[in-house]
């Protein structure tokens, strides 16, 4: 395994999901299924429900991988730009009182050999994270996310700058291996919807299907803050979509979704 992927995961549909697409496709003609690579026509015509249902169970999944995460801590000269409240009630660098963090999030969206020759992909996707400290009532706090709103354009390759709001500084030409070792640098895709989530904790954003498909290496921006009291910040993340075949659509996740049972790292041991 590459040294940027964290971990690999299996994106697989509910059961019952995958029980009631096999019958939905009951009722199609031959001819009809012929048309989802990897089905077996010759034997659909001996057992079409058993043949189908496997189908949904074992071959419409998708691949998720995770890039390891990168981190940085702001200069005090960074984290000093950050502004006051807008009632004015407190000055300039004093909204954080602990230290800043810009964290960069990376997954890759795949399909199995299945999908990729019948040119599956995602029409939604959704990367979320979860941070935490372990022990003690303190927890992190976002200060902000990027993106958040990107409705219109090309996919393109984005050098984002922490001042410490954050925000894209321009669009680079950037090899994989640039955008690998400098946290910087990232692929975003038109649409990207991003929310603080609960807490302002827990993060997601949320990919939809415009001119271009779901499918490859998407990157995702926060900026923390570790209060004083909190103890070492912890992540964790976990990404699904809605997998577009050729005859249906369906939702896949992981199987393990409850936070407490997903892998996590510290933030101090993938500091730059």
């Amino acid at each position: 395994m590459s040294e940027d992927i964290w971990y690999e995961e299996e994106l697989l549909p509910p059961a019952q999901i995958a029980t009631d697409t096999s019958k939905m496709l009951q009722g199609m003609k031959l001819d009809t299924l012929a048309q989802e690579k990897g089905l077996d026509i010759a034997a659909l015509a001996q057992d079409k429900g058993g043949v189908l249902e496997r189908f949904t169970r074992e071959k419409a999944k998708g691949n998720l991988r995770v890039h390891t995460p990168r981190a940085r801590q702001l200069t005090p000269e960074e984290a000093g730009q950050l502004p006051g409240s807008p009632g004015g009630l407190l000055e300039p660098g004093k909204l954080a009182q602990g230290p800043l963090f810009l964290v960069r999030l990376g997954m890759e969206l795949d399909v199995d050999p299945v999908g990729q020759e019948a040119d599956w992909s995602y029409r939604q996707a959704w990367c979320r994270a979860n941070l935490f400290a372990a022990k003690g009532e303190v927890q992190p706090r976002l200060l902000d996310i990027y993106p958040q709103r990107i409705y219109e354009g090309q996919p393109m390759t984005v050098q984002v700058k922490a001042e410490p709001t954050l925000k894209v500084e321009k669009t680079v030409e950037a090899s994989l291996g640039s955008i690998s070792t400098d946290l910087r640098l990232g692929q975003v895709t038109p649409v990207t919807l991003g929310f603080f989530g609960e807490e302002e904790r827990k993060p997601y954003w949320e990919l939809r299907e415009e001119e271009k498909p779901i499918r490859g290496v998407y990157h995702f921006w926060f900026l923390v803050e570790q209060p004083p009291g909190c103890e070492d910040i912890h992540l964790a993340m976990l990404g699904e979509g809605d997998l577009r075949t050729t005859l249906f659509t369906i939702p896949v996740g992981p199987k393990v979704r409850k936070w407490e049972k997903r892998k996590d790292i510290r933030l101090v041991d993938i500091l730059a």
